[in-house]
């Protein structure tokens, strides 16, 4: 008798975990199911530059889930001199103009739909034709 009880519990706790298992995963699908993805960073950023002044960016995006909705260019001369581009397409290049022959800091940036930003790729470039 002893041991049919005690089957008997073994099969009731077995049926009471599995069931409660599929409860507790239906808590947080929701979550997993919403995860933000981001969109990727821009590869392989170089500049040249035409004539002094003037800077043509130029990078690769690879992009195979498509998020990537605009795009921006942030131009920093020094640490308090620091300009903000926002370009509303996807560009693979872009020229900053108005630039004093000295060496500027730029950080390209990719926007997703909802505004969140990738990851920055930063480099420094002379806008002096020769000195990219």
């Amino acid at each position: 008798m002893k041991r049919l009880i005690y089957i008997i519990s073994i099969v009731c706790m077995v049926l009471v975990t599995a069931t409660s298992c599929k409860d507790m995963d239906d808590n947080y699908k929701e979550y997993l199911d919403n995860i933000p993805t981001y969109a990727p960073a821009v590869r392989n950023l170089r500049a040249a530059s035409q004539e002094p002044g003037s800077l043509t960016l130029m990078w690769d995006i690879v992009d195979d889930t498509h998020l990537i909705k605009t795009m921006r260019i942030v131009v920093k001369k020094t640490a308090s001199d620091i300009r903000s581009i926002d370009i509303p397409e996807v560009v693979t290049e872009y020229t900053v103009t108005d630039l004093e022959l000295q060496g500027y800091e730029f950080e390209v940036f990719t926007i997703d739909g909802f505004g969140n930003l990738s990851i920055p790729v930063t480099e420094t470039f002379t806008p002096i034709p020769g000195r990219e």
